[in-house]
């Protein structure tokens, strides 16, 4: 007989045991979409986070770049941010403003006389040993040194840039010289061209500076001379609003504007000074004399050593609340009723009309 292995058969699947299977299934299914939810909240967080220090970086450059591990990311919010610092009141070098940075650069600059150099802006604390020659060179050339705190040099340098503690300002256009350009208007006085000045008091915003350029041009002027301290230069700036009047007009920087006032009145030059509380209006003043005007800076106005040296005070009419024009607005309403004067017809010798206008000996 054949032996017939027995095989066991099979047990048959019980309901149970496909029931734990299907949980174990589903359990498994579970845990796998668990693990690709957490990393995916894990990829989430990763790019929260350099959001977060991005902004962190960004929030620093608009501070002045604290974070110096920002990079390249860092200057550009600098750059981004500098309108916002404007807009605060905090002190933003103009963005076309020219300057040189560091010892040597400056200190070659003097030495070549090449570029127009305007004030030189020493950190404080720097050692004054190494900049003996340059506090020289800067006397010799008249050129304003100034002292600021660091953190001042460091909003005025470009990005990266190593001062060193020192920084030069460089003019957009030469200065004339004050004395020829003094000269100049006096040449002209008993003319049928007598002189017409404009002096500025302390203007210090370099657009205002700019407009009152360019209307002064316009108008015929044939000088104008600005404060050498505490005052706006030809900056860029200047320049652009000035929209190209400095290429005709001659700007000359003055030492002292008190002693100028005096000259002028020497040289036989009427000096007048705008003045919100002044008797005379300046439509009854004779603008065919020779005449220097004299314009405060912003809010101030003309400073009392000044306004008292002046032969007589003029005043523009207001009728508002507001006490006050803005001073290249108060320039163009003055030096247009000077132009207006002077193109009427007038006596063919020009001394006819000076009886009785004599510049004072005030002073």
């Amino acid at each position: 007989m054949k032996n017939f292995r027995r095989h066991k058969p099979k047990a048959a699947a019980s309901p149970a045991g496909e029931g734990r299977e299907r949980r174990e299934s589903r359990h498994d299914a579970t845990r796998h979409d668990g693990a690709r939810r957490e990393g995916t909240r894990r990829d989430e967080v990763r790019r929260d986070e350099t959001r977060d220090t991005e902004t962190r970086r960004g929030g620093d450059a608009a501070r002045g770049g604290r974070d110096a591990r920002a990079g390249t990311t860092q200057q550009n919010e600098a750059k981004q941010s500098g309108a916002r610092r404007t807009f605060e009141g905090r002190e933003e070098r103009p963005p076309d403003e020219s300057h040189l940075y560091g010892v040597l650069p400056v200190l070659e600059a003097l030495r070549a006389g090449n570029r127009r150099i305007e004030r030189i802006t020493i950190a404080e604390g720097v050692h004054e040993a190494r900049l003996h020659e340059l506090f020289e060179l800067a006397r010799v050339f008249r050129v304003t040194v100034r002292r600021a705190p660091r953190a001042e040099l460091q909003r005025i340098a470009a990005a990266g840039a190593n001062h060193q503690g020192v920084v030069a300002h460089v003019a957009a256009v030469a200065y004339a010289d004050a004395g020829e350009l003094t000269d100049a208007l006096a040449a002209r006085v008993g003319t049928s061209d007598p002189p017409l000045a404009v002096v500025l008091d302390g203007v210090e915003d370099p657009r205002n500076l700019g407009a009152i350029i360019r209307t002064a041009e316009c108008a015929g002027v044939h000088g104008l001379f600005v404060p050498e301290r505490r005052a706006a230069g030809l900056t860029e700036t200047v320049a652009k609003a000035a929209a190209g009047a400095l290429e005709y007009l001659p700007v000359a920087r003055a030492t002292n504007i008190a002693r100028l006032v005096e000259e002028f009145k020497e040289r036989g030059i009427w000096t007048l000074g705008t003045d919100a509380e002044a008797d005379i209006a300046y439509t009854d003043w004779d603008w065919t004399q020779p005449c220097a005007l004299l314009f405060g800076g912003e809010g101030a106005g003309l400073r009392r050593l000044v306004r008292e040296r002046c032969d007589a005070l003029v005043r523009i009419p207001l009728r508002g609340r507001i006490p006050s024009l803005n001073v290249s607005v108060a320039a163009a309403i003055v030096l247009y009723e000077a132009l207006r004067q002077r193109t009427l017809t007038r006596p063919a010798t020009y001394e006819e009309g000076r009886e009785g206008h004599e510049p004072s000996e005030k002073g």
